[in-house]
């Protein structure tokens, strides 16, 4: 029903050819450029050498065994400390070598390596404790491995060292085919898709013709009294197939999609009970994996809910390709006109905002509602004006003591991000730190609260205070983040404060889940002396087995079950639990938003370490909690705020 045939225009066909052949020769030289994956040896052909050199005859018979599988050729010498292996050692691509082995002279090997100037081997050393990953750090070499080795993971980091020097040629050779092929293929993609009506892959009008056919449908619509409905089809995976399956899988199966869109509205044509009172129906191809309807009818409901069924079912049910089926996750979103709006792009774009929707939900179909677009809205606005606020240096920091148990002594602080606008309005953090991570404005925001904590801390150090530990909360994505460590570092030097004074606290969701990145930055920060603790401990979903591999110091036991530790009998066991866990992982156990006596007696029954709540004090100035710093030097302790 889409009234396009592209097989009439021999133009179209020939430019469209052109585009597909050129999009083609693009993929075969993004190929060449990819990081090296599981299929490293296919492309760089006959294996690398590499030289493994330890002492530990096991390691070294499981680990050659993993290498060799992985394509490389392996030396590992029975004696690794001989001047043969050094020499051994420069000749080979990628050097493993243990962190402990010493030449015949007493130095140690790997500093040889990394000193001897390029060229240079990769050179990964493994450490089995924190000060040997310290002083391998200082050495500064490729990569660093933490024993027990898990030898799968490590032979493909070496292979991926290895490959890199000849990806760099090929990558250097490529570069400008490529960027020529690219500007070709983009230009003709352009011109064929402003100047005709048709989107090549799938043979539907592109997205310039589907609002051509909107507008007449709306105009139509306003004089027959009818109603205009719009819905945009996305999919949640539909990136994953091609990565895995190539683009002429995709471009296949977006064949298929537009196939069954087409028959579902020759369903909905189909004469029935119903009496739809279908006026006009066109598919179209809005991009490289969303398509477009549009559907006008005389406006009858039970129309607009008869064709949202026929999507759903057809959507949901297996694509059968040449090689397997394909399931789809379709995301669905819809606008009316009238009701939601009255321009053509307004329309559109309505209905793309309820698909997006639809996505963040995991799927499904959802009709377009002003209170979505409202909260878009929003965060765009607090964005704009958080990005302002750190411009002008218009946010604060307040400091909320965590006290003793036993005796309310304050033992550390922790800093909490304020932010007051000059027309007196406060927005609060649960609202503009979800809205910072996703705009990637947290590295900045991060950087700004520890800078402004650590030089408050040195504040108080100058002064002659006894200053506490100062804790400071770091999101995923700042872990995640290489410069890290350095931007701590940094920090720290800037301010002169001393690095056992700092704690940075990670939210459980964002340690506890075996990502090698976060937990090898977090083994980089205790090697500085940084301390670390969990926050919000027992709100994550991830498994406790993880708490073994990390370097923490501090369980943060979340406020949710501190709020029921008295009346509820099961936040009460909960809570006992995890104060019995961090104890016997030699943790310092903190109770989080603790408000009353009450349960202050209850946490000192279960001889938990140290709270933080109301009923101490709330985040406050920096002046007030020098008061508090001074009445502990004084041995002068406040019970309440």
């Amino acid at each position: 029903m889409s009234g396009f045939d592209l097989k009439g225009d021999s133009g179209v066909r020939r430019q469209a050819e052109t585009v597909t052949e050129l999009l083609d020769l693009t993929q075969e030289l993004r190929a060449i450029t990819m990081p090296a994956s599981d299929n490293t040896q296919t492309m760089i052909g006959r294996g690398p050498k590499a030289v493994l050199l330890v002492r530990d005859s096991d390691v070294r018979k499981w680990g050659s065994r993993w290498l060799r599988q992985s394509g490389l050729e392996v030396e590992a010498p029975d004696k690794p400390n001989e001047t043969s292996a050094m020499q051994l050692a420069m000749d080979a691509s990628v050097v493993v070598v243990d962190a402990s082995l010493k030449t015949k002279a007493g130095h140690v090997f790997y500093k040889q390596l990394t000193m001897a100037g390029a060229p240079t081997p990769s050179v990964f050393v493994m450490c089995a404790n924190q000060r040997e990953t310290k002083e391998a750090v200082d050495a500064q070499p490729f990569d660093i491995i933490r024993k027990p080795v898990a030898w799968e993971m490590v032979a493909r980091r070496v292979v991926r060292a290895a490959t890199l020097s000849k990806m760099q040629g090929q990558l250097d050779q490529s570069e400008d085919a490529l960027r020529k092929a690219l500007s070709f293929a983009d230009q003709a993609r352009k011109q064929l898709r402003s100047r005709e009506s048709i989107e090549p892959v799938t043979g539907l009008p592109n997205k310039m013709k589907f609002k051509e056919i909107m507008g007449r449908g709306m105009r139509a619509s306003m004089v027959t009294g009818g109603k205009v409905a719009v819905f945009v089809i996305g999919f949640t995976r539909f990136r994953l197939i091609v990565e895995a399956m190539g683009q002429s899988v995709a471009d296949e199966l977006l064949g298929k999609i537009a196939e069954e869109l087409t028959d579902s509205l020759r369903d909905l044509d189909a004469p029935d009970d119903s009496g739809c009172g279908l006026h006009t129906a066109v598919v179209s191809s809005l991009d490289q994996a969303r398509f477009g309807i549009m559907l006008s009818w005389s406006g009858a409901e039970a129309t607009l809910t008869r064709f949202r069924e026929l999507l759903l079912h057809r959507l949901s049910a297996p694509i059968a390709m040449p090689a397997q089926s394909l399931h789809l996750s379709a995301c669905i979103g819809a606008a009316v006109h009238p009701a939601d709006a009255n321009s053509v792009d307004s329309l559109l774009q309505r209905a793309e905002n309820a698909m997006r929707e639809a996505q963040r939900r995991g799927g499904g179909f959802r009709f377009y509602c002003a209170e979505t677009e409202e909260a878009a809205a929003r965060k765009l606005q607090i964005e704009r004006m958080l990005t302002e606020a750190l411009d002008h240096n218009a946010l604060r920091v307040a400091y909320q003591p965590i006290v003793s148990v036993t005796d309310n002594k304050v033992l550390a602080v922790e800093a909490l991000l304020r932010w007051k606008r000059e027309d007196g309005t406060v927005i609060h953090p649960m609202e503009f730190i979800p809205i910072a991570e996703e705009s990637g404005l947290m590295l900045r925001l991060g950087e700004y609260v520890l800078d402004r904590a650590c030089a408050q801390l040195k504040a108080w150090i100058d002064e002659g205070l006894n200053a506490p530990c100062m804790c400071v909360n770091v999101a995923k994505v700042q872990l995640m983040h290489t410069s890290f460590y350095q931007t701590v570092d940094s920090v720290l030097q800037r301010h002169g404060v001393p690095a056992h004074l700092i704690e940075l606290e990670i939210s459980e969701r964002g340690v506890l889940s075996g990502d090698y990145d976060v937990i090898s930055q977090l083994h980089e920060l205790k090697a500085l002396g940084i301390r670390l603790s969990v926050d919000d401990f027992g709100t994550g979903e991830s498994a406790i087995a993880y708490l073994k591999e990390l370097p923490v110091d501090v369980l943060k036991v979340d406020k949710s079950y501190i709020s029921g530790i008295v009346g509820d009998p099961r936040d009460a066991a909960i809570t006992s639990a995890m104060v019995a866990l961090g104890q016997r992982l030699n943790l310092t156990v903190i109770a989080e938003g603790v408000e009353t006596q009450d349960q202050l007696a209850a946490l000192q029954g279960l001889r938990c370490d140290a709270y933080q709540g109301y009923l101490h004090s709330r985040a406050s100035h920096p002046d007030e909690v020098r008061k508090l710093l001074a009445q502990r030097e004084n041995g002068v302790l406040s019970a309440s705020a």
